[in-house]
């Protein structure tokens, strides 16, 4: 293929390439949008006083870019500028455009780290989003996590009025609950889409493809264009036993490589990780066990989102006689919307309610709380304080740690374990344990699918600046020859060379 590289500025990113002899190119650009609290935030970012040039700031130079290269049709056809998520974990927001039309892929929200107090959440700059809005044509969802659908209640806003937002069932039934809550509910607007059912959104033929993750409905997103091919994997592992039935879709990507993809942007969570994801019916296996083994009270804590790992806990309650109690508000909103979806593993009906818990032998409850991260409000948080008044732990208690510490959660996850084993509980977790398996891939499965598709061109998404550029490194091990990652950190911004 004749391709080459052109050279790459620092600021923003972008970069050009060749994609065939009739000179088809793709653009891909971060704008300077910061991440901007909301809520108790006290405002955006501060930014070190960089400058580029004869006192230009960098923000003045990512202006006139992006009035030099991306107003108007000239230019490369296929252009990528990520919103959010490259070069740190949350806050996932991806334009992708043919020309001066544009699709958003996601618009997540990513959590605060101590140094920003008073913040509770952060989000994409809707501001831009403002300014470009008459070329947004859609929005599409590729599942329902936070970090990719929490900050539509600021992004709707922002967009057309027409603006239509394409998901899956599960997910939708969770954006619906969202809106209602912001008032901005509009039916008219909200569209459902069904794998490998293809529909128009902007200037992409759509083609969703079933992936598997820790959360219901997700899918990667293939769109198309006379330009090129694109495959956005969105978040996803290969789980070969899925509980669900649902398994990883590799004949699609095969019929994709066929095809020819111009451009892959894959999850680069877990590129650290070597090997493979185990499957959920491993964790579901040793909940079982463990539950079994039991002689007083279970309490299991895990993500509220992951319906899957809910469904192996009903299993075990159902298998050992157990009723099954619910505390924390957030295990109810996903159920609630995998209910409505017909796609809950329990009837919410048949919970205990939390003020009857004392009505039971402790040999007789399993419990599921909120509060694997330590959250301030969680309930088993709160319970290790003893200031819950739903769930007051006791040293017969069991508790089943089915999560991931998530990194920058550490210190706050320990204290806590730390008192409730001054409680007198007994907590089992680690790794040995298999309690819990990622939704992101592994190393192995990150390069199978890299030797399926075959892309063109290569964009490491979702993850740290270190896996970025670690999954560009895989990448090219595996024969694509064009790659292209951050190198810079600026402002809490990334920007890419090559």
């Amino acid at each position: 293929m004749a391709a080459a590289f052109s050279a790459i500025s620092l600021c923003p990113y972008k970069l050009c390439h060749q994609l065939n002899p009739r000179k088809h190119f793709i653009s891909c650009y971060t704008p300077s949008t910061s991440s901007i609290g909301v809520r108790r935030s006290k405002g955006p970012r501060k930014r070190p006083d960089k400058l580029e040039g004869a006192g230009r700031s960098i923000d003045d130079s990512v202006q006139r870019r992006m009035e030099q290269f991306y107003e108007g049709s000239d230019g490369p056809p296929l252009r990528v500028l990520p919103i959010g998520g490259l070069g740190e974990i949350g806050m996932n927001c991806m334009l992708v455009g043919n020309y001066d039309r544009y699709i958003l892929i996601d618009a997540g929200i990513m959590f605060p780290g101590y140094d920003e107090p008073g913040v509770q959440k952060i989000i994409p700059d809707t501001t831009f989003i403002k300014k470009w809005s008459h070329k947004i044509e859609a929005v599409i969802i590729t599942h329902g996590h936070e970090d990719h659908i929490g900050a539509l209640p600021w992004v709707i806003p922002a967009l057309d009025s027409h603006t239509p937002i394409f998901a899956s069932s599960f997910t939708m039934e969770l954006i619906k609950k969202r809106l209602k809550e912001f008032g901005i509910f509009v039916p008219s607007r909200l569209k459902v889409f069904k794998t490998r059912r293809k529909f128009t959104a902007g200037p992409f033929e759509v083609e969703p493809i079933t992936v598997t993750h820790s959360i219901p409905d997700c899918s990667g997103i293939v769109l198309r264009c006379s330009d090129g091919t694109i495959l956005h994997t969105g978040d996803w592992k290969i789980d070969e036993s899925p509980l669900d039935g649902k398994v990883f879709d590799r004949e699609a990507l095969e019929e994709l490589s066929k095809e020819g993809v111009t451009l892959m942007m894959s999850d680069s969570t877990n590129v650290l990780s070597p090997g493979r994801t185990l499957s959920e019916t491993v964790v579901a296996d040793s909940l079982l066990r463990l539950i079994s083994a039991a002689k007083g009270r279970v309490i299991t804590t895990q993500f509220a989102s992951n319906i899957h790992r809910l469904g192996s806990v009903k299993a075990a309650a159902d298998l050992t006689g157990r009723k099954l109690v619910f505390v924390g508000m957030s295990l109810r909103t996903y159920l609630d919307a995998a209910w409505k979806d017909g796609k809950a593993p329990i009837d919410p009906s048949t919970l205990v309610k939390v003020e009857d818990i004392d009505a039971y032998a402790p040999k007789d409850l399993l419990i599921v709380t909120t509060g694997s991260q330590a959250e301030p409000r969680a309930a088993l948080n709160l319970a290790s304080y003893g200031s819950s008044h739903s769930l007051k732990l006791n040293k017969e208690d069991l508790v089943l740690y089915s999560a991931k510490v998530i990194p920058g959660n550490d210190t706050r996850v320990m204290q806590m374990l730390n008192r409730i084993s001054d409680i007198g509980s007994t907590i089992v977790m680690g790794k040995n344990e298999l309690l819990h398996t990622s939704g992101h891939a592994h190393r192995e499965e990150l390069e199978e699918v890299l030797r399926i598709v075959k892309p063109q061109h290569f964009l490491p998404v979702h993850g740290e600046l270190l896996f970025l550029k670690e999954h560009e490194l895989l990448g090219k091990s595996t024969g694509i020859r064009h790659t292209a990652v951050s190198c810079m950190v600026c402002c809490g911004h990334i920007f890419l060379n090559t």
